[in-house]
């Protein structure tokens, strides 16, 4: 095994040499993408007949700078697509905070029916009906089973009114 490792050794050290007077061919290189500017403007002007050191040879190369568009924006021959939505997902945040002193649905409701059970005109036999009408100020509208005078079953209506987390108002016929 050894005198395997030696003799390729030996023939790579005398091979190499002559391995080493032809450089690798690598692909030519490519030609720019543009032409040098100067070189186009001072051959675009001669085509058109003017002579360098004139007027209007001057004018001509100062006419072909001036229209030279500028260089591409992106250093690569097409743009990135746009994004496909009109910016980048933003990172999850809390909603913005509870109006201050703003009550709940659930607690006008209680507070309604607590204030209308306090002292009913007519004998209560159950709540029939509530509604909550949310905004800057919250409505709280009750509708009872009630057994009027007379024995006649009926129903007796109250509506509650809230602002600022407090009853602004109790209204209930009698």
């Amino acid at each position: 095994m050894r005198h395997l490792l030696s003799a390729l050794t030996a023939l790579l050290l005398t091979v190499a040499p002559a391995f080493a007077q032809y450089p690798p061919s690598y692909p030519p290189a490519y030609p720019p993408a543009y032409p040098n500017p100067d070189q186009a403007d001072d051959a675009k002007c001669r085509s058109w007949g003017l002579a360098p050191g004139t007027r209007a040879y001057s004018d001509c190369r100062m006419t072909l700078d001036q229209n030279r568009p500028g260089p591409p924006p992106y250093p690569y021959p097409n743009p990135p697509p746009p994004y496909p939505y009109p910016g980048p997902p933003q990172p999850w945040r809390p909603g913005p905070p509870p109006m201050p002193n703003e009550i709940s649905d659930r607690d006008a409701l209680n507070y309604c029916e607590k204030a209308a059970r306090a002292a009913p005109p007519y004998l209560i036999v159950k709540l029939a009906a509530k509604i909550v009408t949310p905004g800057r100020e919250k409505v709280v509208k009750l509708s009872f089973n009630v057994i009027k005078p007379g024995a006649k079953p009926g129903f007796w209506n109250v509506e509650c009114r809230f602002r600022g987390g407090r009853m602004t108002s109790f209204s209930a016929p009698r």
